[in-house]
């Protein structure tokens, strides 16, 4: 939770639809283990509950066993991982940090 707390504040409505509009104009949807429905425009609070969501579930949950290649523990930490570092990105686009955009625009190039 301490990484949590270290999360700059929420942008504004306007920049965090703003920055959705961009991000899907690059057709820019961040790899997770797990579904993060309309996760491009989550707000601190949205990442906090889906942390004590994942933190919750049950090492049988069907979600969790879906995913084959790794062990429930091992899906919740990665999937927190992958949400950690995709939520810190969208706080330095929804900011206009260029080198964040710079990461969109290559992953734009990949594909």
């Amino acid at each position: 939770m301490k990484r949590l707390n270290s999360l700059p504040r929420d942008a504004s409505d306007e920049q965090i639809r703003l920055t959705v509009e961009a991000l899907k104009r690059h057709h820019y949807e961040p790899v997770m283990v797990l579904d993060a429905k309309d996760f491009l425009g989550w707000k601190k609070e949205d990442l906090v509950k889906e942390f004590k969501r994942l933190d919750s579930l049950k090492a049988d949950d069907q979600e969790l066993l879906e995913v084959k290649a790794l062990s429930a523990q091992d899906v919740i930490e990665k999937q927190k991982s992958l949400l950690f570092y995709h939520y810190e990105l969208l706080c330095r686009l929804r900011d206009g940090d260029s080198e964040a955009w710079d990461v969109v625009h290559e992953l734009y190039e990949d594909d």
